[in-house]
């Protein structure tokens, strides 16, 4: 009997150290690993945003974000990512042996701002040229004029810091600029109205099959009252950023985490992101999605859905009563 207790006693303290152990385990300090693959600001608030969504529902976790540009690390390195802001040309190209993209984030359009320059002769002899000095910038030009058929090596073009760009178009030593950024732009703004500048629309002079022949370029609109003088809208091309998780992530701890990124949503309004964008962003993406990123885009939907039918709803009984007035 005696034995039977000391091994009865011995099962329970192993037990106990067992358990003891994993709430350990589950209370010590972790930290998630974030790769940004542009320097702008929109992407450092997106990972910032995401840290902060993290250690909202794990107080005692942390983040550590880094910035490399695309093609800079090796397939080994990335791996050792938890997520990446990325974009779905360079995620099919390099990540989604290891990855999946779980939600879309934002896109960036590709404009032109031309000066004395019809749109026949954007790529003809005499014109100059120049490109923000970034290799993400260069890398979309670079895949615009191949789509496009165009040779960049016959084409006069110089890379640019920021100012100097807008520095070297006011002074006529250029007359076209690319820009790659979301919109309003503060440098295609400046471009507009303090050198005479004019964004013009691709669209139009595209092949018919552009689109379906290179699927991670997307048709976009870009409103004429965004700058100066303009006529009409901007129908221009765009890339689309999105996030991507590394497939050993667990997945019920992804779940969490989506629905603190879109909860906090609400409470950072600095952040450029909404609801909404995700959806217009998810709309006709050639890539699929994870399955909890495809199960969060379904509850947004039914939740602006709802929220719209709610407003609707509003709306005629508010009508309704000042029709019954007197």
């Amino acid at each position: 009997m005696k034995r039977i207790f000391g091994r009865l006693g011995l099962f329970l303290y192993c037990f106990f150290l067992a358990v003891t152990a994993q709430v350990g385990l589950a209370d010590e300090p972790r930290e998630i690993k974030i790769l940004r693959q542009t320097p702008s600001d929109l992407d450092r608030a997106i990972s910032d945003h995401l840290c902060m969504s993290y250690e909202a529902i794990h107080p005692y976790h942390r983040c550590q974000e880094r910035y490399y540009e695309q093609g800079e690390l090796s397939q080994a390195e990335l791996a050792e990512y938890d997520f990446i802001v990325t974009t779905e040309q360079f995620y099919n190209e390099a990540l989604a042996r290891n990855f999946a993209l779980v939600l879309p984030l934002y896109q960036q359009a590709f404009t032109i701002v031309v000066r004395g320059v019809d749109q026949e002769n954007l790529f003809s002899d005499g014109q100059s040229y120049g490109v923000l000095d970034q290799p993400t910038q260069k890398k979309v030009l670079s895949d615009v004029l191949k789509a496009l058929n165009v040779n960049s090596k016959k084409l006069a073009l110089k890379g640019y810091d920021n100012q100097s760009l807008i520095d070297q178009f006011c002074s006529f030593d250029i007359n076209v600029a690319f820009v790659t950024g979301a919109h309003p732009s503060r440098t295609i703004r400046q471009l507009n109205t303090l050198c005479g500048g004019e964004p013009v629309s691709i669209v139009d002079s595209l092949p018919k099959n552009f689109f379906k022949k290179h699927r991670y370029f997307y048709k976009t609109h870009v409103p004429k009252e965004l700058y100066w003088r303009l006529p009409e809208d901007i129908e221009t091309l765009s890339i689309r950023h999105l996030l991507a998780v590394n497939d050993a992530f667990d997945e019920d701890e992804l779940e969490e985490l989506m629905e603190s990124f879109i909860k906090e949503l609400e409470y950072n309004r600095s952040l450029p992101i909404t609801e909404a964008s995700i959806l217009l962003n998810y709309n006709n993406l050639q890539t699929p999605l994870h399955e909890v990123g495809d199960e969060l885009i379904e509850e947004i939907q039914e939740e602006l859905e709802a929220e719209n039918s709610g407003n609707v709803l509003e709306t005629e009984e508010a009508s309704a009563e000042t029709l019954q007035k007197p």
